[in-house]
């Protein structure tokens, strides 16, 4: 038999649960109600109205407190007050944004970044991202592998322009009770050809909650003979093309997309042969200092 006073105590043990859970539904409902608000508005023409942009920026506010409430207190060393890191709640006239909705922390130069949400909010935003038309399978074979993937990047922490190409995986380690994974990239518009990357993005899920971070890395990486050896062919394939196409100055000349397309398997094949030497590059160890350091951010450190 239970007695009242223990009974109590085991109602008040379950109670901060019970009540996340419920703030957490309730960020959800209030979320997709916005969404759903906003795709009505763009079917009926009404995006750019001056009263559905003002309930759009009331509507970010009111769920950024109430992810806030979800997540409690967050701080991260050297990163500003949080926002709310969806934009848009609708692209074009029935789309639903695809950003991951989360709080993002950021220094003053943008340069360093972390998106953290709830951890099932984020697996959710994973699932509906590997169903999006056109998406890679990779992205719905979990987050490692979801990593390896340019579109994961787009979404999950959202760029002005252009989009993160990762090249490899970094070999970081993971604390207890912890998912961390992290990958050295570059930023970039177009296919990066052999531009060595300086940039690192991680993700840590723990504790209920998934982050999605980015920072510059300055590892004065050199260029890698074998890999500038994999890729001259492909420059010296598309820099003539590109000559002949300017030559012939055509308003419409379908070899442009050939050297797109050349520009492409020499990026992929640069890629490929940075990933198998590096590890034995100087700028290695500082590469995986730096992400060991996100991470480090990552939990508050």
């Amino acid at each position: 038999m239970v007695r009242p006073l223990a009974f109590a105590l085991l109602l008040a043990a379950g109670l901060p649960a019970a009540a996340a859970a419920d703030a957490l539904s309730d960020y959800v409902a209030a979320r997709d109600k916005a969404i759903a608000q906003s795709i009505t508005a763009a079917k009926a023409g009404k995006s750019g109205d001056e009263a559905v942009m003002k309930r759009e920026e009331a509507a970010m506010k009111d769920l950024a407190k109430r992810l806030a409430a979800v997540l409690g207190p967050l701080k991260f060393k050297g990163l500003g007050a949080p926002e709310y890191s969806m934009h848009v709640f609708v692209y074009g006239e029935s789309d639903p944004a695809r950003q991951l909705d989360g709080l993002r922390f950021a220094d003053k130069d943008f340069n360093t970044r972390i998106v953290v949400t709830p951890d099932s909010v984020f697996r959710t935003w994973l699932a509906a991202r590997a169903k999006d038309e056109g998406a890679p399978a990779e992205l719905g074979k979990g987050v490692k592998a979801a990593m390896t993937t340019s579109e994961f990047y787009g979404e999950a922490i959202g760029f002005d322009g252009g989009f993160f190409q990762p090249y490899m995986e970094l070999p970081v380690a993971a604390a207890p009770g912890e998912e961390a994974y992290a990958v050295l990239g570059q930023q970039v518009d177009s296919p990066p050809g052999n531009t060595m990357p300086n940039e690192i993005a991680i993700v840590r899920i723990a504790d209920g909650k998934a982050m999605a971070g980015i920072t510059i890395a300055k590892l004065g990486a050199k260029p890698i003979a074998a890999c500038e050896a994999v890729w001259k062919p492909f420059q010296t394939k598309a820099d003539a093309l590109q000559k002949a196409v300017e030559k012939d100055n055509k308003e419409q000349d379908p070899r442009w997309d050939e050297i797109t397309k050349i520009q492409d398997e020499g990026s992929n094949a640069f890629r490929a042969c940075f990933a198998k030497e590096a590890a034995s590059q100087p700028f290695m160890a500082a590469a995986v200092k730096r992400a060991e350091g996100l991470l480090a951010t990552a939990r508050g450190q």
